[in-house]
């Protein structure tokens, strides 16, 4: 059986399909799972690959600039598949996402694994030379940003 393609007309551009605010919420907040598994590699990536050949201080930071770098691609990847409805919408996702990883970075880096609060605080002392501060900032704004970026 052949199907035929609908011809839209010219001129008028194709309606996108509406997709109610819950499952858009839901695709979102799982999302950030993914920003969770990016974040464990790009560590992992660190401590393996370059930390001993640059030192530590300059391995957080090639590590942090190319986390910001893979929070934007998989921003994009996402907002492909299911757009965000408007710019409240995608900074609230950000700060939810911010939110998340915060809450994970401290909860999981003090009551799992035993580190002091200062230890913990001291990736966000930026005379120190620690940037890691770009992180959150990245995670809270990269949904708007992206958002942004595609409508023009």
């Amino acid at each position: 059986m052949r199907t035929r393609l609908r011809r839209l007309p010219i001129g008028r551009p194709a309606r996108r399909r509406h997709v109610p605010r819950r499952r858009v919420w839901r695709f979102w907040l799982t999302g950030w799972f993914g920003l969770a598994a990016l974040a464990f590699a790009n560590g992992t990536l660190r401590v393996v690959a370059y930390q001993d050949l640059v030192g530590e201080i300059v391995a957080r930071q090639i590590a942090t600039n190319l986390l910001i770098i893979m929070i934007a691609a998989y921003t994009v990847a996402l907002h492909r598949r299911r757009p965000l409805p408007d710019t409240r919408a995608a900074l609230a996702v950000g700060a939810t996402w911010t939110a998340m990883t915060l809450a994970f970075e401290f909860g999981v880096g003090h009551y799992v694994f035993g580190n002091p609060w200062t230890t913990l605080l001291a990736d966000y002392d930026l005379t120190q030379g620690r940037i890691w501060i770009l992180v959150p900032i990245a995670t809270l704004l990269a949904p708007a940003l992206v958002r942004a970026q595609q409508q023009n």
